[in-house]
């Protein structure tokens, strides 16, 4: 930690020097490897003295990118190369933009009765009868954390929330907020979080958040104790703001990150079941031209095991084989089974049966011994 501490003072000792003389390229650059440092330094401690290193540090990100302008306007050819320009600051408040506010219901989620079961209980009553939860002295707050193989569905039970709570809806994934300039991706994230706060109702959703609050290790990872410093009030928020998060790999997620009160609540969002498989292979098929004999329910079940990406592909294939029939007849054609026994020798499930026990396996080391009675019952 001292060593932490010295390059903080010799970044920041550096920085006033490049001040004194006017070179706010060199002032931007050490200023920011300073916060990067404070960032480093609230990592390796908790509670109100990480709290300070985190405010810190963000005061310094602050000072760097008034010192990135002046350096732009001070060296007009050099920001090409080694700046990147950013605009003034409403410029880079619009990349957060609220885009809509869904339509979307829990009951427009086809099937996973289990995981909308799970989501009522802990994200949508306490959120709608805030009162009871009051009343009962039931803690309630903090993040929820859905994992689970890709194309299943976990953007569209995040938009399905944010109808239910009629909330502002931010769908920003982690690519969004990543930059390779020092501390520019724990500004992006500052950013969002006090855009969606302006909001009385808001779902916060990152996408592929592995990709941000990954295991730390001996890693100088200051986007984690951003996060961590972001999420400190959730469960006593007031303008009911809900962070939602998906991953593919929650097993690499730095353990503060999926800790009580951050993303605290972790929800398994697998392949589709039986009735879900239906649902969507119905939905893609809505307004078609089908044979008689084609039935959603036989199909469903010969596609276990398939994710709902797959399955809407398996139907676009299938549609347009018999797309391709009646364009090179001249005759009208329906999709047949044949065009779904074609396409179901092209397309195969992208979910494997060793992925999924990784997932189970992850489950299961999070659960107490209460959660495994459940499933026993």
């Amino acid at each position: 930690m001292s060593f932490l501490a010295d390059k903080k003072r010799e970044h920041e000792a550096a920085a006033e020097k490049a001040l004194a003389d006017r070179d706010y390229a060199k002032a931007f650059f050490h200023t920011a490897k300073a916060a990067e440092f404070g960032f480093s330094l609230a990592e390796q401690v908790e509670g109100k003295v990480a709290r300070s290193y985190v405010d810190d540090a963000n005061e310094l990100l602050e000072i760097a990118a008034a010192l990135k302008e002046k350096a732009a306007r001070q060296q007009p050819a050099a920001p090409q190369k080694a700046l990147r320009e950013t605009g003034d600051e409403d410029t880079a408040k619009t990349q957060w933009e609220l885009k809509d506010k869904p339509s979307e219901k829990l009951a427009d989620v086809a099937g996973l009765d289990a995981v909308k079961q799970e989501l009522r209980e802990k994200v949508i009553e306490p959120f709608t009868h805030p009162e009871l939860y009051e009343r009962f002295k039931v803690k309630v707050g903090g993040g929820i954390l859905m994992y689970g193989p890709p194309g299943n569905g976990k953007t569209f039970v995040a938009r399905a929330i944010a109808g239910e709570l009629d909330a502002a809806f931010f769908n920003v994934n982690a690519s969004q907020i990543k930059d390779k300039y020092v501390g520019e991706t724990e500004k992006n994230m500052q950013r969002l979080f006090e855009e969606a706060r302006q909001h009385d109702r808001a779902v916060l959703f990152l996408d592929e958040v592995d990709h941000l609050l990954a295991k730390r290790g001996n890693r100088k990872v200051g986007t984690v104790a951003q996060f961590l410093a972001l999420t400190d009030g959730l469960v006593k928020n007031t303008n009911c703001m809900l962070v939602l998060a998906a991953t593919n790999k929650p097993w690499i997620l730095d353990e503060a990150v999926i800790r009580p009160g951050r993303l605290g609540t972790h929800i398994y969002v697998g392949p589709p079941d039986a009735p879900a498989r239906q649902a969507i292979i119905a939905y893609s098929l809505k307004d078609t031209p089908v044979a008689d004999d084609l039935s959603s329910e036989n199909l469903a079940a010969r596609t276990d095991g398939y994710s709902g990406a797959d399955i809407a592909e398996l139907c676009d294939r299938a549609k347009r084989s018999a797309l391709a029939r009646q364009l090179a007849a001249g005759t009208e054609e329906q999709i047949t089974n044949a065009d779904f026994d074609a396409a179901l020798q092209k397309v195969r499930p992208s979910v494997t049966p060793a992925m999924l026990k990784e997932f189970e396996a992850w489950r299961d080391t999070r659960r107490g011994p209460a959660d495994a009675a459940l499933d026993d019952d």
